[in-house]
């Protein structure tokens, strides 16, 4: 281009589209790099940090050396589309070089270092080389496209620094939620990365065609003053400061309201998003009036200030935002689309408390950068400024997450950033003051304001545990209440930890807000529900493995399963892999109930991820117990994922068992299914318990059979305690609680979901907080204890057990109770008596025995048939052989025989199940069905459809299932229970040697 032409005035718009683009592109890999790393680390919130610094780091030496060495470039714009280029190529290729690292560092690396000190330089040296060759080159394009503009434009600096900070920020806030909300869920990690791949390639051709003619030459570079270096080196470290105020900003905001949100990987992208848009606007503001300022220097004092200020009034708010969410949360519909408005509410709370401050300091990089130019810095001090911010940048990563918010907590850490803030815009202003001798009145009355804000927050800022140990985000209450007290709060370095008790002696540990863990500690309270999950969790790899010397538990929480596991003698070590210290600190306040996991010799704490612990120690064990947070937790899911199921067996030694938690509670069934696809892949065989109604044990061995139970153990003088104390005594009550196991369930999975929960492709994270919003349950596991039908007898092979064997009350879990009230009503129904005690089944039970058993139905056939289908379904599963003796054989209640056909032959029907005679079942159930003019009601042709598709699996007429289903499953009367229905099916396929049907979601 030469001196005479002047640039197309589309030519700037065009040139800020494209750089929006890149923007765009430039966030869906810090998106994406976070969740890799995630994976690598261990943590979201290690991975978060080490990607802001390295990706901050690596663009300040880009920005650096762009500076240094475009000066003689001739066109820029040229050299920008080459970098964007490589960018993208190297997008393409990253997927493939991380599985390589990892696979290397997990099989080989980690084990071959000297000591967990290496092994840490190693991981975390390892995982920023992974992007810092990206990052520095995306660290190159914004001083090339800002230098390129201003030599073809020539227009005021400013503004063309200001239009690029706008669009490049504003497309790097659209970048971050189309990242996790678009593409994560269509095409996972992988695909992210080629997207913005693509997104490179598109910004590169685009800028190659931009680039035909070369900018205009640059004008000879002044010579610098004494005065104007010292301009510079108070700029730079301006620069320096605000990018580290900035990011302990912003890290101590995703921390604080990750209290107020839940720790989702939508909150925190929503969070992101949040920051980086109020960056945005700050740049387009000062755009149209930076050219006009006679003293940038002076303006960016004030901006400094107003900056402080600001994040000192989101302290002030942010005891507020509880009461916020509360309120909304009450006003929502648990629904889909109500998580949709809930993403809504959490993005405008995080713009009020976090895009104030932000918005100030999208002005500083224009407005310092402006001021070293004028300086006579020249085209170079784009990239100088750039860097130092950026580097300052990666301090405030490394400074709030590893020693601040750990040392002094969220609170004085974030008033601590803002008085450097502060104190930087004082000595700004003091610097540009016209008299030298005396300060002005508006410098003095800077100095007061910012006095009196600092104290006014420490003061009158509440950061109330009570409020920040509520979990506001899952129970819409926005602090305990009074009679609950919190005993232990932390900040601690991934999270913040706290520790409350009720009245009634119930202590409760919490990470963010989300209780993990409750034991009852008064001496005659009743055990928490929480108490049979982690006390099971132990104690049944210990009943299955016959002879157990170490074992691994991943996840502290309160510390109750390490306590029990090291109630068996037979055990030489224990070690404990969790990631927050402040855990295994706080959980001391559960005293005696966990003292052995602290006093034990054979107990050992590691502060550390699991896959690396294991892939570092080389240790093998005989347990591994995985007893981490829920799954809708950021970074949670990879410990439920095909590649860590893979990565365990591994490191357990020969018939090494594997015992894995998983919540049935705030998930859905489709989601369980897939995490059991996950590790039904890599493990040759497992059991299914129910520890209580909404929490699952699986206990799976990758190289053979779960072994049976030994009873053993449960006579140990160490370990019988803790089992009794939730009226566990005999091994028939541990089969109690068994749901389940492979040869059964992989037909009932399959029945679930086809998908396979994965670290690539992770839909578990981003789809389990929207089932914990809408607070849905796996139903068909939880009510499987309860089914209306013996699907445990027939499919799985699990007999009712005697009310006799087992211990009634069995500690909040339903079944052993159920086996208990089943066998009282059944004696109701059998002799008669007083009804009361039969619940809601009284009223049933009355009437079959005047209505039925006298032959006194008349024309009301559709009532005494859903009262049969009641009863009996609330009987037949739970009633073993001797007991259905009277009630349903030979029913000793029915003094006649003439009751109406229909109701005689479902009768018979009802017969023929509890001897478990599979085929008269399909056959009698069969004829019911056919006869639609009689049988009408929805309920008992739905119960009809089932108990005979189950009749014909125990009858082994696998076709005849099908033939079923095809008559009567379209049926729109029988579209209840479906998944029992498809397991059923899946059941006589998988025993034919077929492939099991589609899941019911994607047939029904």
């Amino acid at each position: 281009m030469s001196e005479g032409e002047r640039a197309p005035r589309w030519l700037g718009p065009a040139v800020l589209f494209v750089f929006a683009l890149s923007g765009c592109s430039g966030l869906i890999y810090q998106s994406i790099w976070s969740k890799y790393l995630g994976l690598y680390l261990g943590h979201a919130a290690y991975a978060q940090s080490l990607v802001l610094a390295i990706f901050m780091g690596g663009m300040a030496i880009g920005a650096w050396w762009a500076s240094k060495r475009s000066l003689s470039w001739l066109n820029l714009l040229r050299a920008y589309a080459v970098i964007e280029l490589i960018i993208g190529l190297a997008a393409v290729l990253f997927h493939p070089i991380y599985q390589s690292l990892t696979t290397f560092a997990y099989d080989t690396g980690f084990a071959a270092l000297p000591g967990p000190l290496s092994v840490q330089l190693f991981k975390w040296g390892s995982g920023a080389l992974l992007i810092l060759p990206q990052s520095i080159l995306l660290g190159m394009t914004f001083p090339l496209m800002s230098s390129a503009l201003m030599r073809r434009l020539r227009v005021g600096d400013g503004a063309v620094l200001g239009g690029l900070y706008f669009t490049n920020s504003i497309g790097a806030a659209f970048g971050a939620l189309f990242a996790t909300f678009v593409l994560l869920p269509t095409i996972g990690l992988p695909g992210a990365m080629r997207f913005g791949a693509g997104l490179n390639l598109v910004v590169a051709l685009a800028a190659f065609l931009l680039a035909r003619k070369p900018e205009l030459p640059l004008p000879p570079e002044p010579s610098v003053t004494r005065d104007q270096t010292g301009v510079a080196r108070v700029l730079l470290a301006a620069a320096f400061i605000t990018g580290a105020t900035s990011f302990v900003y912003e890290i101590g905001w995703v921390r604080m309201l990750s209290l107020v949100f839940g720790s989702t990987v939508h909150a925190f992208e929503l969070m992101l998003a949040a920051f980086i848009g109020g960056l945005a606007f700050g740049g387009l503001w000062i755009r149209k009036r930076i050219d006009g300022y006679a003293f940038p220097i002076r303006v960016g004092g004030w901006v400094q200030i107003f900056m402080g200020l600001a994040a000192l009034l989101s302290l002030v708010f942010y005891d507020h935002a509880f009461d916020g969410v509360a309120w909304y949360m009450r006003a929502l519909a648990r629904t889909p689309s109500g998580y949709d408005l809930y993403n809504v509410a959490t993005a405008g709370i995080s713009i009020l408390l976090m895009a104030p401050a932000a918005f100030f300091a999208g002005m500083t990089l224009p407005l310092f950068t402006l001021s070293l130019i004028r300086s006579g810095a020249g085209e170079a001090a784009i990239g100088r400024i750039y860097a130092a911010n950026t580097i300052g940048a990666i301090v405030g990563v490394f400074a709030a997450v590893h020693l601040m918010i750990p040392f002094l907590g969220l609170k004085l850490a974030m008033i601590a950033a803002a008085a450097g803030d502060l104190v930087l815009g004082l000595v700004l202003l003091r610097r540009e003051t016209r008299s030298a001798q005396r300060p002005d009145g508006s410098y003095l009355g800077a100095l007061a304001l910012c006095g009196i804000a600092l104290v006014a927050t420490l003061l009158y800022a509440r950061f109330d545990p009570a409020a920040m140990a509520a979990g506001v985000y899952r129970t819409a209450i926005a602090r305990l209440s009074p009679d609950e007290k919190v005993l232990f709060y932390r900040d601690g370095k991934t999270a913040s930890v706290s520790i409350r008790a009720n009245p009634l002696g119930l202590r409760s540990i919490s990470t963010n807000g989300k209780v993990d863990a409750a034991i009852r500690v008064a001496e005659d309270g009743k055990p928490a529900p929480d108490e049979i999950t982690m006390v099971m969790a132990a104690a049944l790899p210990l009943l299955h493995h016959p002879n157990p010397r170490t074992a691994a538990v991943i996840g502290f929480g309160s510390g109750l399963s390490t306590h029990t596991m090291l109630g068996d003698s037979r055990l030489e070590r224990v070690d404990t892999i969790e990631i927050e210290p402040a855990m295994i600190e706080a959980a001391k306040a559960f005293g005696k109930y966990v003292e052995r996991a602290y006093n034990d010799p054979r107990s050992h704490f590691h502060i550390e991820d699991a896959r690396t612990y294991f892939s570092a120690n080389r240790s093998k064990y005989d347990i591994i117990l995985s007893e981490p947070s829920n799954p809708w937790v950021s970074g949670i899911a990879s410990l439920f994922s095909e590649e860590f199921y893979d990565f365990v067996p591994h490191h357990l030694a020969p018939g090494g068992l594997l015992v894995q938690w998983i919540q049935l509670y705030e998930i859905n069934d489709e989601l369980v299914g897939s995490v059991v696809h996950a590790l039904s892949k890599n493990f040759a065989d497992y059991r299914v318990y129910l520890s209580y109604n909404s929490d699952m044990l699986i206990v799976a061995r990758a190289d053979g059979p779960v072994g049976d139970l030994n009873p053993e153990p449960l006579l140990s003088p160490t370990l019988r305690p803790g089992l009794s104390r939730l009226n566990i005594d005999t091994v028939p009550d541990i089969l109690s609680h068994q749901i389940g196991d492979r040869r059964s369930f992989n037909s009932l999975f399959a029945a679930l979901s086809r998908r396979t929960n994965s670290d690539y492709y992770p839909h578990l994270s981003l789809e389990a907080p929207i089932a914990r919003f809408t607070s849905d349950a796996a139903t068909t596991l939880t009510q499987l204890s309860s089914a209306d039908l013996p699907y445990r007898e027939v499919l799985v092979g699990l007999a009712p057990p005697s009310s006799k064997e087992i211990v009634k009350d069995n500690t909040s879990f339903s079944y052993s109770d159920a086996v208990h009230f089943v066998s009282d009503v059944a004696t109701m129904l059998r002799k008669g008596g007083a009804l009361e005690a039969a619940g809601n089944n009284a009223e049933a039970i009355a009437y079959l025995r005047y209505a039925v058993g006298e032959c006194q139905v008349g024309k009301d056939t559709e009532q005494a048939m859903e009262n049969l289908v009641l009863v009996a379904g609330r009987t037949l599963p739970l009633l073993p052989l001797e007991e259905r003796k009277g009630v349903w054989i030979d029913p000793e209640w029915i003094h006649c025989n003439t009751q109406p056909p229909v109701v005689r032959l479902l009768l018979d029907t009802i017969a023929a199940l509890a001897v478990r005679d599979g085929a008269t079942v399909k056959q009698k159930a069969s004829e019911l069905l056919a006869n639609k003019a009689e049988v009408r009601s929805v309920i008992v042709r739905d119960w009809l459809l089932r108990a005979a598709m189950l009749g014909a699996v125990d009858a082994k007429d696998y076709p005849g299932v099908l033939k079923l289903q095809e008559l009567y499953g379209s049926d729109p009367d029988v579209k209840r229970n479906v998944p029992y229905r498809y397991w059923t099916i899946n059941r006589s396929q998988e025993l034919q040697g077929m492939q099991p049907a589609k899941p019911h979601s994607e047939t029904e």
